[in-house]
């Protein structure tokens, strides 16, 4: 997390930044914030890995339907013919097998279970700073231990790479009650992740489907 993405989330909802307050209520908030968007990133990224499975699935069975039109000579469109259905499917072929290395390389599941581990041990953090301020009364020594714990803080967020911004938005959407975000902003936020995170892989469930119904219509 960079230093302007760490002021942004420290923003409230007044206008008053965590930045002016005590450190120790800083890093409570970066703590809070951080692994709330980690662990929102790992859920992301396990449904773009299951939609990912989901339409390589799919695209391979139209691939095979599509051969199978020209084969017993069920193609009934003027648009189409029987040996242009033969290039199609040749050609879907190898676009799956292309698709499906590039998705495989993302490696969807390894990234959510990375982000996950490292919203795990930033929970720790959080918890160990709660107890501190629930058990502690002076807060010097608050602060001389909060500020260790923020270099354990830096130390794992050195260990993973970063979310992405979707992921501290949909955070938001979640805790809406200390947010404060509009109808119409959770609206975009809601658009902006479901084109992130969703659509291609519906596109590509549904969109053959389509196709070949018109083919047979």
């Amino acid at each position: 997390m960079t230093e302007n993405e760490s002021n942004k989330e420290m923003q409230t909802t007044s206008g008053q930044l965590y930045l002016d307050k005590d450190f120790s209520v800083e890093l409570n908030f970066k703590f809070w914030t951080t692994k709330g968007a980690r662990f929102t990133a790992s859920s992301r990224l396990k449904k773009i890995n299951k939609l990912s499975s989901y339409s390589i699935g799919f695209l391979s069975g139209y691939m095979i339907i599509i051969g199978l039109l020209s084969i017993f000579k069920l193609n009934n469109s003027h648009i189409v013919s029987n040996e242009q259905l033969g290039f199609i499917s040749t050609g879907l072929s190898i676009l799956i097998l292309v698709f499906s290395q590039l998705e495989s390389a993302n490696d969807y599941a390894l990234k959510a279970d990375k982000f996950h581990n490292c919203a795990l041990e930033i929970s720790d953090l959080y918890n160990k700073l709660r107890y501190l301020k629930t058990n502690l009364k002076s807060n010097e020594k608050i602060n001389i231990l909060a500020q260790e714990l923020s270099i354990e803080y830096g130390n794992v967020l050195k260990k993973y790479e970063n979310h992405e911004s979707i992921d501290f938005e949909f955070f938001k959407i979640s805790k809406n009650d200390y947010f404060k975000m509009s109808g119409w902003k959770i609206f975009i936020i809601q658009v902006e992740y479901y084109i992130r995170t969703k659509f291609i892989y519906h596109f590509l469930i549904v969109g053959p489907a389509i196709i070949i119904y018109l083919i047979l219509k």
